[in-house]
């Protein structure tokens, strides 16, 4: 033990050297992936804008069988989605139903007052309850998802069931709320980490339940305009990554040395944004040079012959660290580049030209796709970090109100219980802005323009915003209704939210070695059903290794 402790603090103190001044490191790093990006993959493009149009390779067949995509409708995205937070307050309802609950102190106990310790138990019912009926929702909507939700709802009606026996069933001043520390300006807010693990779990299944024929075509990935629950990924990442930024929050700028550049030189800000960006840049980096090499399938309608999505989250970092706008104003901003944006689409043929079939030679028509949608991106950026940023500041209202209000001790006592009049009238306006949301959102898709991802045009931008907000509501209100469960949120969506990128990392790893050593259009229906599992199982057992990993380390160099 001391042995391994010892390497984790001299592992420790190499990292801290190389992000100090003289991090030569990043530097040697930044500028290899600077080169990766500019410089051969023009040639890679060439090669593959050369490939005949009928198919007749594995990646070929494999992109043809994802692309050319209609889309569904707004109601089946969202009733499929709905299942994880169904089965987010259903995890909760086993609980009450259980007796298990949070005590003053934060500590999960039983009806009998005894502590709860068995972390594997709670990870595997998370699993059940909110991995398995995401599965069994996209890769079956017309019987999978409403056997799931048919089970989660009975749950929940047990749940309820247990509550009414129960006249002690309260919420004890102390314990943490889904809104976290109500009364502290930038505190984690458990609401949103939940909300982002959810949604970075259902990414992980669809990314690889589309390669098979088990997964319905409509809900994949539309080519130029309709709509995909595929389609929601991207867009989630972004507005995700908006509303627990530094900006949204509040949190003062950082002050700290990068590169060798001090907070007072010229040019640290652009210096703070090539840190941010670097692993994004990495990332996309290897995974074109990785699809090149394995001759992967990569449709070019999404985002060109070289781009990804890696690359528009580090546009997208870098825009919003370079360009500062106060979180107050970020809303409106956001609402005057879409609609410059959408100008663009509709009145001087930009949409026209990304959905036509013209494709040169140089880096701007090669990623036509992915070039000329950040500005969408970017707008919902900028809209994703004014809502993130009035989430904030209602929830410090929200104490205000509540302590104001409040003065007698048995009032308080009852603080954080289902029945807080001032947390439902929280959820009740995310409710009434998710709606005007919509409204906005089918307003466009039917006068302006449809809905397309590939632009990232204003219906698909204000589509993201109500459909991601209706998922938050979801989650809040499960939260309200079992208070005492968890005291924040699951096991699973906890470690899933504090790793992120290794979720992301390994779901996509493990989608591409599933690709690339199978056929998965010659796969039965149950064995992409076996699949998708043991790929779901795989990326939350990475996450939960990974977090214990690092917490262990962390615990024996301070020990040291």
């Amino acid at each position: 033990p001391s042995f391994i402790a010892s390497i984790g603090a001299h592992a420790a103190d190499i990292i801290t050297e190389t992000m100090t001044a003289r991090g030569y490191a990043l530097r040697i790093a930044l500028m290899a992936a600077l080169l990766l990006i500019m410089c051969p993959l023009p040639a890679w493009g060439a090669k593959a804008a050369a490939k005949g149009a009928i198919p007749s390779t594995k990646r070929e067949r494999k992109e043809a069988f994802v692309s050319g995509n209609d889309g569904t409708t707004f109601t089946e995205v969202s009733a499929i989605v709905a299942i994880v937070p169904l089965g987010a307050a259903a995890r909760r309802a086993l609980d009450v139903a259980r007796g298990i609950r949070m005590n003053a102190k934060g500590e999960t106990i039983t009806g009998s007052g005894a502590k709860v310790t068995s972390a594997a138990h709670g990870i595997v019912a998370d699993f059940v309850f909110l991995v398995v009926p995401a599965v069994a929702a996209m890769m079956s909507p017309e019987v999978g998802m409403p056997a799931a939700a048919g089970i989660l709802s009975l749950v929940l009606h047990v749940g309820f069931r247990s509550i009414a026996k129960r006249d002690d069933w309260s919420f004890p001043d102390g314990v943490s709320s889904t809104f976290g520390d109500e009364s502290k300006p930038h505190a984690p807010r458990p609401y949103l980490a939940a909300y982002r693990a959810a949604m970075t779990l259902a990414t992980a299944v669809a990314i690889l339940a589309i390669d098979f024929h088990a997964f319905p075509r409509r809900l994949g990935k539309t080519s130029h305009h309709g709509i995909g629950l595929m389609d929601v990924g991207s867009g989630s990442f972004v507005l995700a990554n908006a509303l627990v930024s530094r900006e949204a929050r509040g949190v003062p700028p950082t002050k700290e040395c990068h590169f060798g550049v001090e907070p007072y030189c010229l040019g640290y800000n652009l210096v703070v944004a090539l840190h941010n960006t670097l692993p994004l840049l990495i990332c996309g980096t290897v995974r074109a040079v990785t699809v090149y090499a394995f001759d992967y399938q990569q449709p070019v309608e999404e985002y060109g012959v070289y781009w990804n999505f890696f690359f528009t989250l580090a546009a997208v970092c870098a825009a919003g660290q370079l360009v500062k706008i106060p979180p107050k104003f970020s809303a409106l901003a956001g609402a005057l580049v879409l609609a410059a944006h959408q100008h663009f689409l509709t009145n001087r043929g930009i949409g026209e030209f990304i959905r036509g079939d013209t494709r040169g030679d140089d880096w701007h028509l090669l990623n036509k796709e992915g070039a000329f949608s950040l500005p969408g991106y970017y707008a919902l950026y900028l809209t994703g970090v004014g809502v993130g940023n009035l989430l904030e500041r209602s929830v410090l209202a929200l104490h205000d109100a509540r302590t104001s209000s409040e003065g007698d001790k048995a009032s308080k006592a009852k603080h954080g219980k289902a029945g807080d009049k001032w947390a439902w009238q929280w959820l009740m306006r995310l409710g009434i802005l998710a709606g005007w949301f919509w409204g906005a959102a089918l307003a466009c898709h039917s006068y302006v323009e449809p809905v397309s991802r590939q632009s990232a045009n204003a219906a698909y931008v204000l589509w993201m915003m109500a459909f991601n907000v209706q998922t938050l509501c979801a989650f809040v209100l499960g939260a309200l209704l079992f208070p005492s469960a968890f005291g924040r949120t699951a096991k699973l969506l906890d470690v899933c939210n504090r790793r992120l990128l290794v979720v992301f990392l390994v779901a996509n790893a493990s989608t591409g070695i599933v690709n690339v050593s199978t056929d998965t259009m010659e796969m039965t229906d149950v064995e992409a059903w076996v699949a998708v599992f043991v790929h779901m199982a795989a990326t939350c057992a990475a996450a939960v290794a990974v977090d214990s990993l690092l917490a262990s380390l962390k615990g024996k160099v301070k020990a040291e």
